[in-house]
């Protein structure tokens, strides 16, 4: 049976976040969860709060790193993204204010620094709303976004090592650009879900991106599900 639990505070200790929408939120390891900014009554947001899974604790660690701007961490956001990779978490882009952005930062969970990165090649635009997942324990794709005057369906692929984005050359029918989806890694393949873009209706679609971990130009597989077909998915993800 699957249900529901809701939490109460007399399930853990410590300092609570304060409410927020826009916010994310990653895994460390098996035992944290940090989250990140997020917007509050228009504040937008730039502290850090992590929940101890195994200890039932939340607290909020004492960052250090500064940027160009010289203040410590990045500059408050909402909408933006953020990845995972071992004890790094990794953030790009959303929007503070009225101004969308395009930077590029790392968290070190270890030490609870911060370090903005100086990356190159196809660097992507300014966008919130774009959605991304990690590629193994080294790269990170993104898709998609709003730039504020267009939504968006290019794919980036960034080496976290060498710090370099790649624009991927598409084949196949493309889905229609979007903001506000999802995106998650299943096997060998991003799965692409929902957003909108337009001006039309919000979508229920499901696209898959094959080739992330093949050579020569990647591929599209369209499930084009729609939301009442959503069951089908299970079907979906074995196809070849």
């Amino acid at each position: 049976m699957h249900y529901w639990i809701r939490a109460s505070s007399s399930d853990f200790r410590g300092p609570l976040p304060q409410p927020r929408s826009g916010h994310t939120a990653v895994t460390i390891g098996k035992s944290k969860v940090v989250v990140f900014g997020g917007l509050i009554d228009k504040k937008f947001l730039s502290d850090i709060f992590v929940y101890d899974i195994e200890n039932k604790l939340w607290f909020q660690p004492e960052c250090s790193g500064s940027g160009s701007n010289g203040q410590v961490g990045p500059l408050p956001r909402a909408f933006h993204i953020a990845v995972s990779i071992d004890c790094h978490m990794f953030i790009f882009g959303g929007r503070s204010g009225s101004r969308r952005l395009g930077d590029f930062w790392v968290l070190d969970t270890d030490i609870w620094q911060w370090s903005e990165l100086t990356s190159f090649g196809d660097l992507p635009s300014p966008r919130d709303f774009a959605a991304a997942s990690s590629i193994g324990n080294r790269k990170i794709v993104m898709y998609g976004g709003w730039d504020g005057s267009k939504w968006l369906s290019d794919v980036y692929v960034l080496d976290t090592i060498s710090l370099e984005w790649i624009e991927l050359s598409i084949s196949g029918t493309l889905p229609p650009p979007r903001c506000g989806h999802t995106a998650t890694m299943v096997e060998k393949r991003l799965l692409i879900y929902g957003g909108r873009g337009g001006g039309g209706p919000i979508m229920g679609d499901l696209w898959a991106l094959k080739g992330l971990f093949e050579e020569g130009k990647l591929s599209i597989l369209l499930a084009h599900l729609l939301q009442q077909q959503i069951c089908s998915c299970l079907s979906f993800y074995r196809m070849t």
